[in-house]
């Protein structure tokens, strides 16, 4: 009787497709080979070629596709849920829908002295810091300097 493959989740993966930095339908499970069950492969054989129009027919293994950094994720309530007190403001306006959300978030799980502000503020910051290389590099690309 067969036994059933083992899988493997790449908990990375989770993290990102949970924080929407990638599509819902990311694979985030792989098979592992169970080295017990595994049969002895034999050393394959070396064939020499004598024309060069053979060795073109032979396939080259794709490259494998660039995964990205993974990234440690920060304790929620450590790093979005504490208050900062702004004094300088300026306006930036969202949709609705996302206004809503973020009231939802500070109500439900927030201190009583918690404001959208600062959630929106934390969530910026973490942002900005998350992808700052990326950012810059970007921006480098169209300039000579940094932009953050």
């Amino acid at each position: 009787m067969a036994k059933k493959p083992k899988v493997e989740v790449d908990e990375g993966l989770v993290r990102q497709v949970i924080a929407g930095q990638l599509p819902l339908t990311t694979t985030v499970t792989r098979e592992i080979e169970d080295p017990a069950q595994q049969e002895p492969q034999a050393e394959p054989e070396v064939a020499v070629r004598d024309s060069e129009e053979e060795t073109q027919d032979i396939p080259t293994p794709a490259p494998e596709p660039r995964r990205r950094r993974t990234m440690v994720i920060p304790d929620f309530e450590q790093t979005y849920m504490t208050r900062h007190d702004i004094h300088v403001r300026s306006a930036l306006y969202v949709s609705i829908d996302t206004k809503r959300k973020v009231l939802d978030v500070v109500k439900k799980i927030g201190s009583e002295y918690m404001t959208a502000t600062s959630y929106v503020e934390n969530i910026v910051r973490q942002h900005l810091e998350l992808y700052k290389d990326d950012i810059n590099r970007i921006y480098k690309q169209k300039s000579t300097k940094n932009l953050i």
